[in-house]
C-alpha cells in the first residue's frame, strides 16, 4: 500500500470485507465498527469521515513508533505508513494535532489494551488531559536534578574510582520517582515500597529517602553498617538499603528501598510480596495505601524469566496488589550489549503487553514529559488498580560503572555523550529562557556540595550503635541462635481441643453434594481423632494449620496444586458435585481465631512465587506463610532467590524470615526426576542460624515443627523434606496422645526398645520404616537401634552427644536412601563423628550423577543393597 496512493482506503477497505484477517487486527476493529455504524461504506470518497476516523485509530495505535524518544538523537523514527495522512487520501497535515499528542516525548503505547474504558482514559490524557507541571513544581525538579548531580559529581570528585554505579545520562528518573511519589500521596498513599536495581542508588537515597549524608558517606568508605562486633557479613554499599520517613504533600509518608542483591530482578517481586504483606496488615484499604514502587534497567527487565513470572502473578487474587508501578532507565545498552544483541522485541518492556499493561515511553532528557508520564502513572493505579510502566529511554554517562571503559565497544554513542551538556543543565538553560529564577536551584546544589564535603569529615569517626533490625510489627522478636533454635518447646493441646479441631476439619454445609471418595476421606480423618488411633501425616498437617488459626495466627499456604494435593492426600477444599462451589475446611477454624486463612493453588512458577512469599514474610512475622513445590526438586527453578535471599538475607542485611518451604522428597522408584528436594544442597546452605532442615518422620512431630514455628521469638526459615509414600505408609501415624499436653518437636527420636544395641544406625525420613521392616524381618530387634534425625540443622548436639555416650560399643552406621553425593552424609559425618568419638560407616547408594535410576527393578535392587549394608 503506497503512502501516496489516494486510493489506499478503499482498497483497505474492500481488502477487509474479502478477508478481515488479512488486515492488521488493530484496523480491521476500526473497520468493524465504521462498518457497523455506516461510517465506512465508502472510504475512498468519504476520506473527510472514514479517513480521518482511520488515522486517528492509527496514530493512536502505532503513534509512539513516531515518538521522538532518543535524547541522543542518534536515531530516527522510521517511516509508518498507518502513520501517513496520504494512505487514507487526507492531505498533509491532517495528522498535526495527532502528531504533537503521539509523536512527542512520549510514546503512548496503550493498543494492546482491549478494555474500552482504559483506553479511553489514556487517549484522553495523550490528546491534553494529563496535567503539566507548574511554576513552583518546575522549580522544585530542577532543585532536584541539580541535587543529583552535585551529588555524583562530588563523590566521584572525592572517590575517584570506586564503584558507585552512578545515575548521569539518566538523570530525569529522579524526577520520574519524585512525581510518582507526590502524585500516589495526593490519591492516599502513605507508604511507598521500591525495589530495584543500583544504578543510581546512592542519589535515590540521598536526594528523596533523604537518607542522612555521613551515614551514606561512612557506607562508602567501607565503614561497616552493622554495630561492632555484630557477627553478620554485610553487603557492599550499593546493595544496601533504606528506609524513613519523610514529609510529601503536607502528610508524612514511609519510603522504603529494600536492600538487593546483584541479580536484579529478583528483588522486585520480593518488593512486592513484602508490599502485599503491609497491604494486608492495613486491611481494606491497603491497596491504596501502599504503593509498590518497581525500579528496573532495560537489559535485566527485558532478559530475565522472572519478569515474565512476575506479570503473570500480577492479576491473580492471591498476588494482586492494585497495581504496580514500573520505572525502567532504559540505558539503551546493557553491560556493553546493544539491543540488538539482546532481546528480540522491539521494545525492552514488550513482556508487559501479556497483562496488557499500558507503557509509557519518554525521552529521558525532556523533564516536563517525564513528569507527565509520571503523574498519569499514578493516577492510572489509582483509578484502575492495575501495573504501569515508564519507560526513561536515556543513556549511561559513564560506564557500567565508574571504572568501566564503554567507548571500547561503543565509541559513536559516547561522542554524542561527551559532548550532551547533564541534565540538570539543559533544564536549567530552558528554565532560566523563560525567565525563570533557577537561583534557588543553584544554591540547593552548593549547599549540598558543602555538606558532603562535611560528611567526609564526620564520617571519619562514624559508628552504627543500632542496627534498626526489630522495630514496628518485629517488635519484641530477635535473631535466634543454634542453641535456641534445638531448644524444646511445648505445642501440644489438651485432647478435647483437638477433637474440636478434628470435628470442625471434617464438617462441610450440609447442602453439599460430595464426591463419595472425598467423603470417605473425611470420615476416616474423623475417625481416627476421635479414636485417637491412626492420624496420618495429612490430618497431623491440617490439625497444625488448624490449630494456629484458632489461637489468632493468619494462615497463608500456597503451592502448585496443594489445594487437594499432588497425591490426593489434603483436601484443605471440598467440593459441591452438584453445584460450582467450594468449602475450605480451614475457614471456620480461622473465623474462631478472629484472622485470615488464604489457601490457594499456585500457578507453576517456582522462582517468582518463592521470592513473592518470602517477601510477605519480612513484612509479618506472625502470619504463617507456608509454600510447597510440586516436588522437592522443584526448588531448582528458584534456586536464586533462595541462594541469594532465603538463606542469607539475615546475615547480609538483618532481613528475618519465618518462610516455611515443604519439597516433597524420596526415592520410591519413580525415575530421576522429582525424587530429591537435594538435602545436600539445602545443607551445604547451612550457617551462622541461618535456617532450619527438617526431615520428619511422623504426622505428630510435623504438627509440632508447624506450631513451634509461630511459638518462638524469633523467626528462621524453614524447609522441611516432606513425604510422598509415608502418605499412605500405615505404619506412618501418630496417636492423639502425641498431640496431647507436654508435648513438641523432637529434633532427634531414640529407639527406646533397644537397651543395648550393638549397632546405632542414624537415619532420616522415610528410609526409617524400610530399616524397621527389615529388622523385624531378620529378628534383629534387640541388637539393632534406629535413631531418627529429625532435624537436621541446626543438629541436637546435646542429645546427639548424650545418645552415643550411652552406646560407647556399638557400631555408628548412618544409613540414607539418598546416593552419597546427594544425600546428608558428606555434611553431618565430620560433626557426627567430632560429638561420638568415633568413626561413623556409610550405608546408602553410591555417588551419582542422577537422583534415582530410571528402571524400577534396578530402584528394588538399589534399595535392597541399603538394607542389606545397613543390617547385614
Amino acid at each position: 500500500m503506497g503512502a501516496g496512493d489516494p486510493g489506499a482506503l478503499d482498497a483497505l477497505y474492500r481488502q477487509f470485507l474479502d478477508d478481515p484477517h488479512s488486515v492488521p487486527r488493530d484496523m480491521a476493529r476500526r473497520l468493524a465498527q465504521l462498518f457497523e455504524t455506516g461510517g465506512a461504506v465508502a472510504p475512498a470518497s468519504s476520506a473527510g469521515n472514514g479517513g480521518m476516523a482511520l488515522l486517528d485509530e492509527a496514530w493512536r495505535l502505532r503513534g509512539h513508533l513516531a515518538a521522538r524518544l532518543a535524547p541522543l538523537g542518534l536515531t530516527e523514527p522510521a517511516p509508518v505508513p498507518e502513520l501517513d495522512p496520504a494512505t487514507y487520501g487526507l492531505p498533509p497535515g491532517s495528522e498535526a494535532a495527532l502528531r504533537a499528542a503521539y509523536g512527542g516525548a512520549i510514546g503512548w503505547e496503550f493498543g494492546q489494551i482491549h478494555d474500552g474504558e482504559k483506553r479511553r482514559w489514556l487517549q484522553a490524557q495523550a490528546e491534553g488531559a494529563s496535567p503539566t507541571p507548574s511554576d513552583a513544581q518546575r522549580l522544585a525538579l530542577l532543585g532536584l536534578l541539580a541535587r543529583g548531580h552535585a551529588l555524583e559529581e562530588t563523590l566521584q570528585g572525592r572517590l575517584p574510582g570506586a564503584k558507585m554505579f552512578g545515575l548521569a545520562g539518566g538523570d530525569g528518573f529522579l524526577a520520574v520517582v519524585e512525581s510518582v511519589i507526590r502524585e500516589s500521596v495526593r490519591q492516599g498513599t502513605e507508604e511507598v515500597l521500591m525495589g530495584g536495581m543500583h544504578r543510581g542508588r546512592f542519589t535515590l537515597l540521598a536526594t528523596i529517602l533523604e537518607k542522612p549524608l555521613v551515614a551514606l558517606v561512612a557506607d562508602l568508605l567501607g565503614k561497616p553498617a552493622l554495630p561492632s562486633g555484630m557477627e553478620a557479613s554485610s553487603d557492599v554499599p550499593y546493595h544496601l538499603g533504606y528506609s524513613g520517613e519523610r514529609m510529601i504533600e503536607g502528610k508524612r509518608v514511609w519510603l522504603s528501598a529494600s536492600p538487593h542483591p546483584s541479580h536484579l530482578q529478583l528483588v522486585g517481586v520480593v518488593t512486592q510480596g513484602r508490599s502485599r504483606g503491609k497491604q494486608t496488615l492495613r486491611g481494606k484499604d491497603g491497596k491504596r495505601q501502599v504503593l509498590p514502587l518497581l525500579l528496573h534497567t532495560d537489559a535485566s527487565f527485558a532478559g530475565q524469566g522472572i519478569v515474565a513470572e512476575l506479570f503473570q502473578l500480577s492479576r491473580l487474587p492471591p498476588y494482586d496488589l492494585g497495581g504496580t508501578i514500573h520505572v525502567i532507565i532504559n540505558n539503551q545498552l546493557g553491560f556493553t550489549t546493544m539491543p540488538e544483541e539482546g532481546r528480540s522485541a522491539r521494545y525492552c518492556t514488550d513482556i508487559a503487553k501479556l497483562v496488557e499493561a499500558p507503557v509509557l515511553h519518554v525521552n529521558g532528557d525532556d523533564v516536563e514529559a517525564l513528569f507527565r508520564a509520571a503523574t498519569v502513572a499514578a493516577q492510572w493505579r489509582a483509578r484502575f488498580g492495575c501495573d504501569i510502566l515508564v519507560d526513561i529511554v536515556c543513556y549511561r554517562r559513564l560506564g557500567h560503572n565508574e571504572i568501566d571503559e564503554p567507548r571500547f565497544t561503543q565509541p559513536q554513542m559516547y561522542r554524542a555523550i561527551d559532548a550532551r551538556p547533564p541534565l540538570a543543565a539543559l533544564y536549567r538553560e530552558e528554565l532560566a529562557g523563560r525567565g525563570m529564577d533557577v537561583a534557588p536551584a543553584d544554591a540547593e546544589a552548593e549547599t549540598l556540595r558543602q555538606a558532603i564535603k562535611d560528611s567526609f569529615d564526620a564520617a571519619k569517626g562514624y559508628e552504627v550503635n543500632d542496627p534498626g533490625w526489630f522495630r514496628g510489627i518485629w517488635q519484641g522478636f530477635r535473631s535466634g541462635r543454634e542453641a535456641d533454635m534445638v531448644d524444646f518447646v511445648e505445642t501440644g493441646l489438651p485432647l478435647d481441643e483437638l477433637r474440636a479441631i478434628g470435628k470442625a476439619l471434617t464438617t462441610v454445609p450440609e447442602d453439599y453434594a460430595l464426591d463419595r471418595k472425598v467423603a470417605r476421606f473425611l470420615y476416616q480423618r474423623r475417625e481416627s481423632i476421635e479414636t485417637g488411633e491412626g492420624i496420618d501425616w495429612a490430618t497431623g498437617e491440617a490439625m497444625g494449620f488448624a490449630s494456629l488459626l484458632t489461637e489468632g495466627f493468619p494462615l497463608r499456604f500456597g503451592g502448585q496444586d496443594s489445594m487437594r494435593g499432588a497425591f490426593t492426600q489434603r483436601h484443605l477444599f471440598v467440593h459441591d458435585s452438584e453445584n460450582p462451589r467450594r468449602h475450605c475446611v480451614l475457614d471456620p477454624l480461622a473465623e474462631q481465631g478472629g484472622v485470615a486463612c488464604e489457601a490457594f493453588n499456585t500457578p507453576l512458577i517456582e522462582h517468582a512465587v518463592l521470592a513473592y512469599e518470602y517477601g510477605h514474610t519480612l513484612a509479618d512475622p506472625k502470619r504463617l506463610i507456608v509454600w510447597e513445590a510440586q516436588f522437592g526438586d522443584f526448588l531448582n527453578v528458584a534456586q536464586p532467590v533462595f541462594d541469594q535471599f532465603v538463606v542469607c538475607g539475615e546475615d547480609r542485611w538483618l532481613r528475618s524470615s519465618g518462610l516455611v518451604l515443604l519439597l516433597p522428597h524420596g526415592l520410591d522408584g519413580g525415575g530421576p526426576d522429582h525424587s530429591t528436594g537435594h538435602p545436600d544442597r539445602l545443607l551445604g546452605l547451612c550457617a551462622r542460624a541461618n535456617m532450619q532442615v527438617a526431615n520428619i518422620s511422623t504426622p505428630a512431630n510435623f504438627f509440632h515443627l508447624l506450631r513451634r514455628q509461630m511459638k518462638r521469638d524469633f523467626r528462621k526459615p524453614l524447609v522441611v523434606l516432606t513425604p510422598k509414600a509415608l502418605l499412605r505408609t500405615k505404619a506412618c501415624v501418630s496417636t492423639l496422645e502425641e498431640f496431647g499436653p507436654g508435648t513438641g518437636f523432637q529434633s532427634l527420636i531414640p529407639d527406646a526398645g533397644v537397651k543395648k544395641p550393638d549397632r546405632l544406625i542414624l537415619c532420616t525420613g522415610k528410609i526409617y520404616y524400610e530399616l524397621a521392616a527389615e529388622r523385624a524381618a531378620r529378628g534383629l530387634e534387640g541388637k539393632v537401634a534406629l535413631v531418627r534425625l529429625e532435624q537436621l540443622y541446626p543438629l541436637p548436639e546435646a542429645k546427639l552427644k548424650a545418645l552415643f555416650a550411652a552406646h560407647p560399643k556399638a557400631e555408628l552406621v548412618w544409613c540414607q536412601e539418598e546416593p552419597a553425593n546427594m544425600g546428608y552424609f558428606t555434611h553431618l559425618d565430620r560433626p557426627l563423628e567430632k560429638l561420638a568419638g568415633r568413626t561413623l560407616r556409610y550405608a546408602g547408594r553410591p555417588a551419582v550423577p542422577t537422583p534415582a535410576v530410571g528402571v524400577k527393578y534396578w530402584h528394588e535392587a538399589e534399595r535392597k543393597a541399603v538394607l542389606e549394608s545397613a543390617l547385614g
